[in-house]
């Protein structure tokens, strides 16, 4: 196994790499698909050096362990560690990353990738595999996923647009916003506590459709769906289309609309 510190900004050439795990505190990581030799380069370095290490193909960076262990060992080094990381990785490499206070890109991947941090904003772009993106107070902002996307955060606002895949969104206090293209047979699934939920959608979609709200409001752009304004309950279903495709959006108090995209909006 090669391993090494970085302990100044630079960038270094990096052996065959098919997957990768960067844990860090603060800062920022950014992670590419490229045809050349994959790279790591750090822009920033702030406190203790980085560990990076390579085996049988997988790449990890990260900081050597604290005397403690767990969530609580990290949160007492903010402050302390802080680095700004570029990666630039074969297209098919697998990536995960966590961090506690830092941003998150990936793009340009055709491999599964997953995005956790707790305050930073995550960004997915270009993606041929499945995603997955949790953070608690930062933004989720993703576009062009080929699969399957799930998204959570607490309160920071949700945004999907292009995407081809299944799409699972949640949040508690965050808004949701999704522009999609022609649906075909993908399951849309969206919910919020007391955030607004906003879908767009063509004209010509295939989408059987339920939208629902307990206290907040729900609104149509499309006559097909049917109403239903009870107290405690206020919903809209129906198909659009041949229905091939389905949407869930549920909100406990915050209002639920679909709206129909321009005619040359395309996914």
């Amino acid at each position: 196994m090669a391993s090494w510190t970085i302990d100044e900004p630079g960038k270094r050439e990096l052996d065959p790499v098919d997957r990768v795990l960067v844990r860090l505190i603060e800062g920022a990581v950014s992670v590419v698909g490229s045809d050349g030799p994959p790279t790591i380069e750090v822009s920033e370095l702030e406190g203790e050096p980085l560990r990076v290490r390579q085996e049988d193909g997988a790449l990890t960076v990260d900081y050597e362990r604290p005397g403690r262990s767990g969530l609580l060992a990290w949160l007492t080094s903010m402050g302390k560690r802080k680095a700004v990381v570029t990666l630039a990785v074969p297209r098919d490499c697998r990536v995960e990353l966590q961090v506690v206070s830092a941003s998150l890109m990936a793009g340009g991947l055709r491999a599964p990738v997953l995005a956790k941090t707790v305050s930073g904003e995550i960004t997915l772009a270009g993606l041929g595999g499945a995603a997955e993106a949790e953070t608690v107070s930062g933004a989720v902002q993703a576009s062009a996923i080929k699969g399957d996307l799930s998204a959570a955060t607490v309160s920071g606002e949700i945004t999907v647009a292009e995407g081809g895949g299944s799409v699972r969104a949640k949040t508690i206090s965050g808004t949701i916003a999704m522009d999609l293209g022609p649906s075909g047979d993908r399951d849309i699934q969206l919910s919020s506590v007391s955030g607004d939920l906003t879908v767009r959608v063509p004209e010509a979609s295939d989408l059987e459709v339920k939208l629902q709200s307990t206290s907040g409001q729900v609104a149509s752009a499309f006559g097909q769906l049917e109403h239903d304004r009870t107290p405690g309950r206020h919903a809209a279903r129906g198909r659009l289309g041949s229905g091939t495709g389905r949407l869930r959006a549920s909100s406990t108090s915050g209002h639920v609309a679909l709206l129909r995209g321009s005619p040359e909006a395309q996914l």
